[in-house]
């Protein structure tokens, strides 16, 4: 027995040594000699780095980039291509491994074979090899060591195809951030525009408020018509219903946001910060040519390389296949080497895989150029939708908002000056909460583009 677990440490030691993954790995390189997870990948999902606490009324407050981290780090989407990356990179070390190494250990029970004797030698009635010695009727056993391997060439094939799919499955991962960064940070602005209309919104209830008790005092007084009275009384009622749907767009944006940042619809979240225009150097071929790192195109540009690859390994599985057998008997103390070549007998199988695989390649060669197709107009069309919003935004507020903001100023002085009637107060302060609203949505609109244009060409475009 001894025996037995000595030669087993020594047959299986070699082999466990020979299968240890080296753990770098070099981007650039053409071959790697290993693979190593990305420094930023989390190790653990649901870490919430920021420890965000809701404040005394329950509310959480952050601001655009404390949205992304948080966003990025928790949300199951992205922990979801962590995990695919994971599986990559130990597919990966299952085909720079060895095929596991088959031991068999068995015994044969002896028997006599007809004329002949006990414990004798029967060579010609028995046969030769360990068969021999089971036939003189004395149990045999032995131990026998099979070591798989693959068809020559394909070991260092598959691990380049696995490569391919680990480069893949990192550039998925990318591309998950990408879209999750351009949903958080529309839903953030999202939210943050409802906050703005909300505080538009209060301001004309305000108003409303202050212009219906003038119009009372005016009217009990005499001062003022029954008419202007029941025209602010619809404008304060018109004021209340807005803040009413203001108030339902508000939580609606909450609950779009929540979510994203793993979080419950119904969490309450403020945003920092303001709507107001970025000051960006954009250059559209600067653009272009940051697009191309975009991690769809370089999802799609290893794709196409593993299907490359993958043709090579079809077609090695032609290829003789090195076999290798120990075999070590316990009771003559005798062994046994067996080292041979299999060659396989194609019927169509491995031919039309090869074909298969070659199809692939063109239909990956494709869907890059779809893909660079893809990114490339939503490039554009972001570009100039980000540079038509910033025009309308500043146009908007030095023509139309600054204007109405004036005229508004003006007819309030004269109103309470009893200069200007109720009614021209009525309509300026209509028009100006419109107006205001309005800006807004173009504020927002700017930040919308500009979120599409990062997502276009894969990362954030610097401010000044």
């Amino acid at each position: 027995m001894k025996e037995l677990v000595l030669f087993l440490t020594l047959a299986l030691s070699p082999l466990a040594t020979a299968q240890q993954p080296t753990p770098t790995y070099n981007v650039d390189e053409e071959e790697p000699s290993g693979l190593s997870l990305p420094e930023d990948l989390l190790p653990s999902p649901g870490v919430d780095p920021l420890q965000l606490a809701p404040d005394s009324q329950g509310v959480i407050k952050l601001d655009v980039q404390q949205a992304v981290e948080r966003g990025l780090s928790s949300h199951p989407q992205v922990l979801a291509a962590n995990a695919r990356v994971r599986s990559a990179y130990w597919a990966f070390q299952k085909a720079a491994s060895l095929p596991s190494t088959q031991i068999t250990v068995a015994t044969i029970p002896g028997t006599n074979v007809a004329g002949s004797q006990p414990g004798g030698n029967n060579p010609a009635g028995a046969g030769a090899g360990f068969a021999t010695f089971a036939a003189n009727g004395l149990t045999d056993t032995y131990i026998q060591v099979t070591q798989p391997f693959l068809p020559m060439g394909s070991y260092t094939t598959a691990q380049k195809v696995a490569v391919q799919d680990y480069r893949v499955a990192v550039a998925d991962w990318k591309t998950s951030r990408v879209k999750l960064r351009q949903q958080i940070k529309d839903a953030f602005y999202s939210l943050l525009a409802a906050q703005e209309a909300m505080r538009v919104v209060q301001n004309n209830r305000d108003l409303a408020n202050e212009g219906y008790t003038i119009a009372q005092k005016r009217f009990s007084s005499g001062a003022g018509p029954q008419l202007d009275l029941i025209d602010s009384g619809v404008q304060l009622s018109r004021a209340n219903q807005d803040l009413v749907r203001s108030q339902a767009g508000l939580k609606q944006a909450q609950a779009t946001l929540a979510p994203l940042l793993n979080l419950p619809g119904h969490t309450l979240i403020e945003c920092a910060g303001s709507l107001d225009t970025p000051s960006l150097e954009l250059a559209y071929t600067k653009l272009l040519e940051l697009a191309q790192n975009n991690p769809q195109i370089q999802s799609a540009l290893y794709s196409l390389e593993r299907s490359r690859r993958s043709v090579t390994l079809a077609e090695q599985q032609a290829n003789p296949t090195p076999m290798l057998t120990f075999l070590r008997d316990l009771a003559t103390r005798t062994y046994q080497f067996q080292i041979g070549l299999q060659f396989p007998i194609d019927w169509g199988q491995i031919r039309n895989d090869v074909r298969a695989k070659e199809e692939s390649v063109l239909e990956q060669e494709q869907n890059l150029r779809a893909t660079r197709l893809e990114v490339s107009s939503n490039l554009k069309v972001a570009f100039e939708q980000y540079l038509g919003a910033v025009q309308n935004a500043a146009d908007f507020r030095e023509k139309v908002l600054q204007p109405s903001e004036e005229s508004t100023r003006i007819t309030q002085y004269g109103f309470k000056r009893g200069a200007v009637p109720y009614t021209r107060l009525l309509t300026s302060q209509q028009n100006l909460a419109a107006v205001r609203k309005e800006y807004i949505s173009l504020l927002q609109s700017v930040f919308v583009a500009l979120d599409a244009l990062e997502a276009a060409a894969g990362q954030p475009v610097l401010t000044r």
